[in-house]
């Protein structure tokens, strides 16, 4: 049996990756773009289906400005069911997300899919991105109001 040490720093972690999941999709839809780019490890590659391999901060900002974000376009992303295995270090993520768009007769789901992702524990103890697949599974166009991207 782990010591209650051991447990509490299991749970500290889970949360912080927790922590990081909820921030991307903040940042992500409200136009945060310091929040955004600080969940991800300076040399993370972050893998949109719309965009491929954005690797690094850089490309990864580019890809942030590529993306609609409110007020511009309303747009909501969901995680849901994450389960997050740690070892040391690193961790492993899967979990599905979905999209909740404005359309013209209202909110509607715009599209869904898996996320699959590998973090690391960086110098400053902060859980971040080194790898993100976002796998999309199904996808509808763009609203008429121009919810974008």
């Amino acid at each position: 049996m782990s010591s209650i040490e051991e447990r509490l720093r299991q749970l500290e972690d889970e949360s912080a990756i927790l922590q990081t999941l909820h921030a991307y999709a903040h940042c992500l839809d409200y136009g945060e773009e310091a929040g955004f780019l600080d969940c991800f490890h300076e040399e993370a590659t972050l893998h949109w289906s719309s965009r491929g391999a954005q690797k690094g901060h850089a490309m990864i900002r580019e890809g942030f400005r590529w993306h609609t974000h409110a007020p511009a376009a309303w747009h909501k992303h969901f995680l849901v069911e994450p389960r997050i295995d740690i070892a040391g270090d690193t961790a492993r993520v899967e979990s599905m997300y979905t999209r909740l768009d404005r359309y013209e007769s209202g909110p509607e789901f715009r599209s869904f899919g898996r996320y699959r992702d590998t973090f690391v524990r960086c110098k400053d103890g902060r859980w971040r991105f080194m790898e993100r697949h976002a796998d999309q599974e199904a996808r509808r166009a763009p609203s008429a109001s121009g919810a974008g991207r």
